[in-house]
């Protein structure tokens, strides 16, 4: 460590080895200017969450293109989109399982789970069927992007706090779709340059079965996903290289 600061000294490094694969990973969350930044001077990788393609591919290539200027490559820092996902037998089957899913949000929860981005604020005091209220700069200062993104929303599509709250709390899934149409979104997703990679988010509770089960197989037979992995570590899983060991005598 050798750190040398206003709180606490200390001199040298640790005695004890490192990991397997160096350091941790370091992921950075969020879509901010600030968090973009510091993504691209010292992260492994990056889990994000954009509404559609165009956002995801502006939001890739901003990110990349700060690479350079930290001395870092493309391949140094991984880019995953956080998307939702159900797999379905048929639309039908697909439209079934989310309803099923949100209608078991209430509304009390909703409004508290729409609270907690806009820095826990008690939303319950606000009409329902009005509109959306103004609320000023609440979410500035820990869930920026989401907040922008959920007053932008609202503002351009003239919805009531009800609304909101509901959305925020069981969005739809952007893949809810049959097993081969997931796969065609994710692969054009990855090809278009959107993102590196995908942290599924399951949107009913078979979802990771039916994903693992019927969409993986497809995504491998397109080469897209992996039969076997590389070694025993993530680092190795992502295929990011091992940090040098700044300690390590020459």
């Amino acid at each position: 460590l050798n750190h040398h600061g206003d709180f606490f000294k200390v001199a040298g490094p640790l005695n004890i080895a490192r990991t397997p694969q160096g350091r941790p990973i370091i992921f950075q969350a969020g879509a901010s200017d600030d968090g973009k930044k510091l993504a691209a001077s010292h992260a492994d990788a990056i889990f994000t969450h954009q509404e559609s393609l165009a956002e995801a591919q502006a939001f890739y290539r901003d990110v990349k293109s700060q690479l350079a200027a930290h001395g870092r490559r493309e391949s140094e820092l991984h880019i995953f989109q956080g998307v939702s996902v159900i797999v379905g037998d048929s639309a039908d089957d697909v439209e079934q399982q989310y309803q099923t899913t949100a209608a078991l949000v209430s509304i009390e929860d909703a409004l508290n789970y729409l609270g907690r981005y806009f820095e826990h604020h008690d939303f319950a005091q606000y009409p329902l069927d009005e509109a959306f209220p103004d609320i000023g700069d609440l979410g500035q200062n820990s869930f920026r992007s989401t907040t922008d993104e959920i007053k932008r929303n609202a503002r351009e599509r003239g919805l009531t706090l009800r609304q909101v709250a509901l959305e925020a709390a069981s969005p739809r899934p952007r893949f809810a779709r049959t097993a081969e149409e997931v796969a065609d979104g994710l692969q054009q997703w990855f090809e278009q340059r959107a993102a590196d990679g995908f942290i599924i988010q399951g949107g009913t509770p078979d979802t990771f079965p039916r994903f693992v089960d019927q969409v993986v197989p497809i995504l491998q037979q397109r080469g897209l996903f992996r039969r076997e992995y590389p070694g025993t570590t993530l680092r190795e899983s992502l295929g990011l290289a091992e940090p040098v060991n700044q300690f390590q005598k020459q």
